[in-house]
């Protein structure tokens, strides 16, 4: 029995380590950036990185398989030591900044802009963006599915309920949830 489980540890390690691809981690060496050398990349992940995006990681930052990430020119991604990111969105024009420790879930997504749009008459552009920062302190988890919009600053020890949607100031050492009202129909 021990050899059947030390087998199946063997196999789940190479498996973990299959899904860290090192080659793929080049895309985030800009010329402004500064990353930990214990950075780690998942597989299967959609990068949309510029060679003028300025990137910021420290040790052990985990960007695990399936994200979307998109960092353009100028902009600046911090990721500071031991965060953990899987299945994410992280769309970044201008500064997006990950504190210490956190743990982003599967879905969330974090914008650092939206489109420009006129009210007379009514018009929203596909290119033009307002661009703003968001900044997440240490110890934030999200759990699944949240949305973190522009000029958002989330304080430290924060936990992000399934589902939340974030478009303004989050005080540290709070649990925001996704209030939903819940009404039982009998049949």
């Amino acid at each position: 029995m021990k050899k059947v489980l030390g087998l199946y540890f063997i196999k789940l390690k190479n498996f973990a380590n299959s899904c860290i691809n090192q080659k793929n981690r080049d895309f985030f060496f800009t010329s402004k950036s500064s990353i930990h050398n214990s950075f780690k990349l998942g597989s299967d992940n959609f990068l949309d990185i510029s060679s003028e995006a300025e990137f910021k990681f420290g040790k052990n930052v985990m960007i695990n398989q399936a994200n979307f990430i998109t960092v353009k020119s100028n902009a600046k991604l911090i990721i500071g030591d031991e965060t953990y990111i899987t299945r994410a969105t992280i769309s970044c024009l201008g500064e997006i900044e990950i504190g210490k420790n956190c743990i982003l879930g599967e879905g969330m997504k974090i914008f650092d802009h939206n489109h420009q749009y006129t009210k007379e008459p009514f018009s929203v552009s596909k290119t033009d963006f307002n661009i703003g920062k968001v900044k997440l302190g240490n110890n934030v988890w999200t759990g699944a599915n949240v949305t973190i919009l522009k000029d958002v600053t989330i304080g430290d020890n924060v936990i992000l309920g399934a589902g939340c949607i974030i478009h303004k100031d989050v005080p540290a050492n709070s649990i925001i949830i996704n209030k939903q009202d819940q009404h039982r129909i009998s049949l």
